[in-house]
């Protein structure tokens, strides 16, 4: 494999989705978010951090993880050469998945109702990490101590920044394939049960993993995310 020369790392995330005035409700209810307009739909704040962009656009609905690079243009070149189609600015990989990137980064702090964590869910993991090592510099390695490889954390520059997962049979089922966007949450239990009064639906009930305790939903359009309570420093 050759390694991309300017690697890139998850930095924002951006929705675009068919029915922007029900989300916009929905993640202010879910998340206490607040929102400013833009010229093509909203940006949304947690506590006074931006959070996320909002955009309207064609079904299907979808968040879009945004990866900083110092060359972006060099990202989706490379990208184009590994099988990845282009439309626009989304970057459709080969395996079901899509990111953007863009020069700069422009992080929020960690804090809840923020995005917190990527990972990539496939059936196909040798492939993604291939395609995902050529095209974003970034490293497969199972976390320490781990069994086998069907999770492993992806790393730009020695730092873990997003990690893959092999979809088990019944979670192949339940979940896209693609990039899930993980949001912090103090409860996740409690997300859960809102979300589906809300208009949206659980796809993967609370259940707690080595990173912490998770769910799986989706908004009233339709876009999949997971919420987590991330587990306490040695755990």
């Amino acid at each position: 494999m050759n390694e991309a020369a300017t690697p890139a790392v998850p930095d924002r995330v951006e929705l675009v989705t068919s029915d922007l005035d029900a989300v916009r409700l929905f993640y202010r209810d879910l998340f206490g978010w607040s929102y400013t307009e833009t010229g093509d739909g909203a940006t949304a704040y947690a506590d006074g951090a931006p959070a996320a962009s909002l955009r309207a656009g064609a079904a299907p609905a979808r968040w879009w993880p945004v990866f900083a690079a110092p060359d972006a243009d060099e990202v989706c070149a490379t990208a184009v050469r590994a099988g990845a189609r282009l439309d626009g600015e989304d970057v459709h990989d080969p395996f079901g998945g899509g990111f953007r990137v863009r020069a700069g980064a422009t992080a929020a702090p960690p804090g809840p109702g923020r995005p917190c964590w990527y990972e990539y869910m496939t059936v196909t993991p040798a492939e993604v990490d291939r395609f995902h090592h050529d095209t974003l510099g970034l490293r497969a390695d199972p976390p320490p101590g781990a069994p086998d490889d069907s999770y492993v954390l992806l790393s730009a520059a020695g730092r873990p920044v997003a990690g893959r997962l092999t979809l088990p049979a019944p979670l192949a089922e339940l979940l896209p394939t693609g990039w899930m966007v993980y949001f912090a949450v103090a409860d996740p239990d409690r997300a859960a049960e809102r979300a589906d009064r809300l208009g949206g639906r659980l796809l993967v009930p609370p259940r707690d993993v080595p990173t912490g305790r998770v769910a799986a939903l989706a908004d009233p359009a339709g876009a999949v995310f997971t919420v987590i309570r991330p587990a306490a420093p040695g755990a």
